[in-house]
């Protein structure tokens, strides 16, 4: 009995033996997920990138990024198993890389590198991507997701993703040149030449639609209360209330191609092809009426001091109480002016001239391109943005000099739209929407674009 089990012991230390060996050997952290950060970037740029990662002993682990480049960064400081890592990278360089990611533990066990992150690294005033809707294009919207809501001559409403893809598409009953404006809840507000506004949620589906007595080529105009304000060409400005029934309608004495701007007071600006620019109170009688003469459709913009400004054949400068501030001739006019941080008015005309006005109605300077129907949207850094009909995008300095300008296939005339990131957005009657590699954002200004702020509201106030 003494002998079995004296054999028996040591056979059984042997059999254990190897497991014993196996449980000391340090194993390597696991390998990192790919890098999150931005998969698009503009040379200039300090980009962030950021993983983590665990060690199956829970040692403390460092961790490192490839660039793609034939660059590796050091070694980050010591964190705890599953603690993030972040590290910068300023892009020198244009073109593609994969950024990837290595673990290592106190031991020294090495992990194996991650799967890549695709990086695209552009140069200002490059096209990013393009989607093709057809025809000429409104101006876009951008949701706070980052969706771009844009109109076309194809009868679509379009909502477009950040990476230049299909997020869905809502036929109207013909083209669509209204630009959409986004209510807080996310609905989209749209015109249509079939005659009516349509309210499109989020997911692409009609919440109603509301008929007017023609076509609707005004933009809409979202007031603080949610009220939707938009003109048609059946001479009326429309209230409309968010369940889509109508509050009251205001009669022009023409045509209501221009896109209304509310002030802080609740007033909605508007022209009217009768040659008048309009102001008319929130429960839709007239404050008062102004003569602007050769047409209305310019779309008024508001300054800090409640300045009116709007256009025709002139520039005008309209006091809140009707009086006119001052004019200054230029072209026609058909667009929106823009208002700088420092007060400064931009517009374009159809006399191939964009120009930028002083304060006091004298003239800045001015810079030629070909016929002007686009509105210009302003950066943080005061460089102006617009489109021109001799087919460019132009990006336009606080001194009047080319920034850069790119070249669509056809003529410009939809506004651009600015991103969170500086992305420029804009339509072409080539039929694509072009994303513009930027990094500048938008101002800071009482105006700085078309209908105000990335939601098209409208509105002085309105959300950016």
């Amino acid at each position: 009995m003494l002998k079995g089990r004296a054999v028996l012991i040591p056979l059984l230390s042997a059999a254990l033996l190897p497991v014993v060996l196996l449980s000391c050997k340090n194993r390597p952290p696991d390998t990192p997920p790919t890098p999150g950060g931005p998969a698009n970037a503009i040379v200039g740029d300090s980009s962030q990138y950021v993983t983590s990662t665990t060690d199956p002993e829970a040692d403390s682990i460092a961790i490192r990024f490839s660039w793609g480049d034939n660059t590796t960064t050091e070694w980050s400081a010591w964190v705890a198993s599953g603690d993030t890592v972040t590290m910068s990278r300023i892009w020198t360089n244009p073109g593609g890389y994969q950024v990837r990611a290595q673990a290592k533990d106190r031991p020294g066990a090495v992990s194996d590198w991650s799967e890549p992150l695709a990086v695209a690294i552009n140069t200002p005033g490059t096209a990013i991507w393009r989607y093709q809707t057809g025809g000429g294009h409104s101006s876009p919207a951008i949701a706070a997701d980052g969706t771009i809501y844009v109109g076309s001559y194809w009868d679509y409403l379009y909502a477009i993703n950040p990476d230049g893809t299909l997020k869905w598409r809502y036929l109207t009953g013909s083209s669509v040149l209204s630009s959409p404006a986004i209510g807080t809840d996310g609905t989209v507000y749209i015109g249509s030449y079939d005659n009516y506004l349509y309210a499109i949620n989020p997911g692409g589906m009609l919440k109603w639609r509301y008929e007017t007595g023609s076509y609707v080529y005004s933009s809409p105009a979202l007031g603080s209360d949610g009220t939707v304000y938009v003109g048609s060409w059946d001479s009326c400005l429309y209230a409309i209330d968010p369940s889509g029934t109508l509050k009251w309608r205001y009669e022009t004495g023409g045509g209501v191609y221009s896109s209304p701007a509310i002030g802080l007071d609740g007033a909605i600006y508007v022209g009217s092809d009768d040659n008048y620019l309009y102001a008319v109170n929130p429960d839709g009688t007239l404050r008062w009426r102004y003569r602007t003469g050769g047409g209305g459709r310019s779309s008024p913009a508001i300054g800090t001091d409640g300045t009116i400004y709007a256009g025709s054949n002139n520039l005008y400068a309209i006091n809140p109480d009707s009086t006119l501030k001052w004019r200054y001739e230029t072209g026609y006019i058909s667009c929106s002016p823009g208002i700088g941080t420092d007060g400064t008015v931009y517009v374009g005309s159809w006399d191939h001239y964009f120009y930028a006005i002083n304060l006091d109605g004298t003239l800045k300077w001015r810079y030629e391109t070909g016929d002007v129907y686009s509105s210009p949207a302003i950066g943080t850094d005061g460089t102006v943005y617009v489109g021109s009909y001799d087919n460019y995008l132009y990006a336009i300095r606080p001194s009047g000099a080319l920034k850069w300008r790119y070249k669509t296939g056809d003529d410009v005339n939809s506004s651009p739209a600015i991103g969170s990131d500086g992305t420029v957005y804009i339509g072409s009657y080539d039929g694509y929407l072009y994303a513009i590699a930027n990094n500048d954002p938008l101002a800071d200004s009482t105006w700085p674009k078309f209908l105000h702020d990335p939601r098209n509201t409208g509105r002085v106030g309105g959300r950016r």
